[in-house]
C-alpha cells in the first residue's frame, strides 16, 4: 500500500502545479508577464517529465513485489501451453543422487534381485542353471534366488591425467552349506574386483574381471550366475588379469591385451583346505594366460541408427599334468571370433565361434580340457600316450526381435549353441565316459515392466552325447524375474 499512496500523493500535487497557474491568471491585477508565463510552463512541462520517471518507477517496483492473483480456471486452462510446462520441469525436484562419499572416492551401489522358478525333465549337471545332460532320469522343479547380485561402483580421484575408478560384485552361487536346508543358503562368490585408470583414448586395469577372449554372452533371465550355452559353445570365464587397452579412428577400433591367472578347469594337485590355495596344472605350468583382442565398432551399422561390434581374439597358456608317462606339458590355446549387431531396426544378432585345445578354463570341450591317459589305436591295442589336451570347436548364436508394439517392452530370443569335442582325444586307457558333443536351443521372451523390473519364460533342450551312455536329452523350463538397481 505504501507504493500506492506515493502514485497518489504524486499525482496530487501534479494537480496542484497545474492550478497554480490557473488561478493567477485570473486575477487581472497579478496577470505575469509573458516571460513568466513561458517560465512557469517550462517548469511545469519539467516537473510533468519528472513525475512520468517516478510513475514508471513506482510501477516496476509494485510489479515486482505484489503477487499476481490468477484465477483456477485460467491456470487449469493453460497447463499445457509451453510456459506452464517450463514452470514444471523448473519446479520439479531434482533426481536423489544415489552414492556416498569417502573421502575423495565416491561408492554408488547396485544390484539385481533374481528369482527363477524351473523344472528340468531328466537329469542335468546343476538344476537351476544347467549345462548339460547327464545319464540319470531324475526330473526335478524348484525354485532359487541365488543368482542374485550386488556390487559397489568407485569413482576415484585424477591419476597422472586418468580417471580412475573400481568395481567390486558379488553374488550367491558360491555352493551351499553342508546342512538339511543348505540349498536356501546360497554362498557368496566373488565375481568382480577391479581398479582400472582410463586416459582418453587408452586404459590400464589390475583385478578379476571378464575375459578379453571371447567376451560376448547371450541375454537371458534364466542363466545369470552361468552365462547361458556355457559348455555348449559359449566359452567364457571372469579372471585377475592385468589388462591393457587402446583405442583408435575415433573410438572405432579397440585393442585389448592381457596377462591372466593361468585357470585351466581342472582340480587342484593337491588340497588339504578348501581355505589353501594349491596349483592347478594351469599354476604348476609356471606360465600365465595372455590373450589379446582386436575390434571394429560403429555406431550407425548399417545405416540402422544402432551401433554393432565385430572381435577378434586369441589365448595361449600352458598346463602341467604331475604324476603322468610322456610328456606332461601341453598348450591351451584358441582363437574366436565375436559379433553383435542390428540386421534391420528391430532384429539384432549375437554370438561367437571358436577353436582351440585344453579349454575347460572356459568351459569348452563340453566341460572337458585334457585326457590324462590318452592312448593310440594300432588295431585292436591301445597304446599309451601320456596326457594329452582335447581339441574341440564350437559356438552359439542369438537372435533378438522386438515387436514394434508395447512401446519396445518386449524382446524375443531364439539362441542355439554347439560344443563338439575332436573324438579321437577322447580315446583313453581307462574307461571313461566322455562328453563327445554337447548341444542347447532355448527360446524365450523379456518383458520390461519398467527399466528396473523385467520377468520372462525361457525354454532349454540339451541334447549331450556320451560315449558310453548314448544320448541324453533333458528340457529345461524356467520362470525368471529381476529387480534392478
Amino acid at each position: 500500500m505504501n507504493s500506492r499512496n506515493g502514485i497518489m500523493w504524486s499525482i496530487a500535487v501534479l494537480l496542484c502545479l497545474i492550478a497554480i497557474p490557473k488561478a493567477s491568471a485570473q486575477s487581472p491585477a497579478s496577470a505575469p508577464s509573458n516571460t513568466d508565463l513561458q517560465e512557469r510552463i517550462r517548469q511545469l512541462e519539467t516537473q510533468m517529465a519528472e513525475m512520468r520517471g517516478e510513475l514508471d518507477r513506482l510501477k516496476r517496483d509494485t510489479a515486482k513485489t505484489e503477487p499476481q492473483i490468477v484465477p483456477i480456471s485460467a491456470t487449469v486452462a493453460d497447463s499445457s501451453s509451453p510456459a506452464s510446462q517450463a514452470t514444471k520441469q523448473e519446479t520439479k525436484p531434482a533426481p536423489k543422487v544415489i552414492g556416498i562419499d569417502l573421502g575423495p572416492v565416491r561408492a554408488t551401489p547396485y544390484g539385481t534381485i533374481y528369482f527363477n522358478a524351473f523344472g528340468n525333465s531328466g537329469g542335468t549337471n546343476n538344476a537351476d542353471v544347467p549345462l548339460f545332460a547327464t545319464p540319470t532320469n531324475q526330473g526335478n522343479v524348484s525354485m532359487s534366488v541365488r543368482q542374485t547380485r550386488l556390487g559397489l561402483k568407485l569413482e576415484g580421484p585424477t591419476i597422472a591425467h586418468a580417471k580412475s575408478r573400481g568395481q567390486v560384485e558379488a553374488d550367491f552361487f558360491g555352493g551351499f552349506p553342508a546342512v538339511g536346508v543348505g540349498e536356501n543358503f546360497g554362498i557368496v562368490r566373488l565375481r568382480l574386483a577391479f581398479a582400472r585408470l582410463e586416459w582418453e583414448k587408452t586404459s590400464l586395469e589390475a583385478g578379476q574381471d571378464w575375459t578379453i577372449f571371447a567376451p560376448n554372452n547371450p541375454v537371458s533371465i534364466a542363466a545369470a550366475a552361468i552365462p547361458q550355452m556355457a559348455a555348449a559353445g559359449n566359452v567364457w570365464a571372469r579372471l585377475p588379469q592385468l589388462r591393457l587397452e587402446h583405442h583408435w579412428a575415433s573410438g572405432k577400433v579397440l585393442w585389448q591385451g592381457a596377462v591372466l591367472a593361468p585357470s585351466t578347469g581342472d582340480s587342484p594337485t593337491a588340497s588339504t583346505s578348501p581355505f589353501f590355495l594349491q596349483p592347478t596344472t594351469g599354476g604348476a605350468s609356471r606360465v600365465p594366460f595372455f590373450q589379446s583382442r582386436v575390434a571394429f565398432s560403429d555406431g550407425n551399422w548399417l545405416g540402422t541408427k544402432k551401433g554393432g561390434t565385430i572381435g577378434f581374439s586369441g589365448q595361449y597358456g600352458r598346463a602341467r599334468v604331475a604324476n603322468t608317462a610322456g610328456n606332461n606339458k601341453i598348450d591351451a590355446v584358441g582363437i574366436a571370433v565375436d559379433w553383435n549387431f542390428p540386421i534391420v531396426a528391430r532384429l539384432t544378432i549375437n554370438g561367437e565361434a571358436f577353436v582351440g585345445r585344453n579349454l575347460a578354463g572356459f568351459q569348452a570341450g563340453a566341460f572337458q580340457g585334457f585326457n590324462p591317459d590318452f592312448a593310440y589305436r594300432r588295431g585292436t591295442t591301445l597304446i599309451s600316450g601320456g596326457p594329452r589336451a582335447i581339441g574341440t570347436r564350437g559356438g552359439w548364436m542369438q537372435f533378438g526381435f522386438t515387436p514394434p508394439t508395447l512401446s519396445d517392452r518386449l524382446t524375443i530370443y531364439g539362441t542355439y549353441g554347439l560344443d563338439d569335442p575332436r573324438d579321437r582325444d577322447l580315446v583313453s586307457l581307462t574307461k571313461r565316459d566322455w562328453r563327445l558333443r554337447n548341444q542347447a536351443v532355448a527360446f524365450s521372451f523379456l518383458y520390461k515392466f519398467t527399466p528396473q523390473l523385467s520377468w520372462g519364460i525361457e525354454f532349454r533342450r540339451f541334447d549331450t552325447f556320451y560315449l558310453q551312455s548314448g544320448k541324453q536329452t533333458s528340457n529345461h523350463v524356467n520362470l525368471g524375474a529381476a529387480f534392478s538397481f
